[in-house]
């Protein structure tokens, strides 16, 4: 599906609050009401909106310990190492990259004890080759909109 120029900035208003009532949407891109909610419809079922979340606070999430492993692997073993890690609900997000490493592995959880158990698996899954971790002390912030 192509995006059209309203379709982006309708995506840009709705990630900083989904829950702005349709009406609100409508008026701030001109269009009508109907006509915008068939568009947000033909997104939806088109996939480029996959889903709604809610965002916690600092303060709401501040019971959790967040760290970044950067993992190199054995090239052959992407898929087999894809599927693993998929499947470890700890891991909130990973990011393919360029350079000495592979991926970035976006692991949480609520105490550190647990986090260390969930870098071992991480570890112990055949072919990552090596990890390095990185606990977060802080998050300074945190956009999650992401530009289109």
């Amino acid at each position: 599906m192509e995006l059209t120029e309203k379709d982006r900035q309708l995506l840009a208003l709705m990630q900083k609050n989904a829950r702005e009532p349709v009406a609100s949407l409508a008026r701030q891109l001109g269009v009508s009401r109907t006509a915008l909610q068939e568009r947000i419809q033909k997104l939806e079922a088109s996939g480029i909106i996959e889903g709604y979340a809610v965002r916690l606070t600092k303060a709401a999430a501040q019971n959790s310990v967040h760290c970044f492993t950067f993992a190199a692997l054995n090239n052959k073993s992407y898929p087999d190492v894809s599927r693993k890690i998929k499947a470890m609900p700890s891991i909130q997000a990973v990011f393919a990259i360029t350079g000495e490493w592979d991926l970035i592995i976006h692991l949480a959880a609520d105490t550190l004890e647990k986090l260390n158990r969930e870098v071992n698996a991480v570890n112990e899954i055949n072919g990552v080759v090596k990890t390095a971790s990185h606990v977060v002390m802080e998050t300074k912030f945190n956009r999650n909109i992401y530009a289109l």
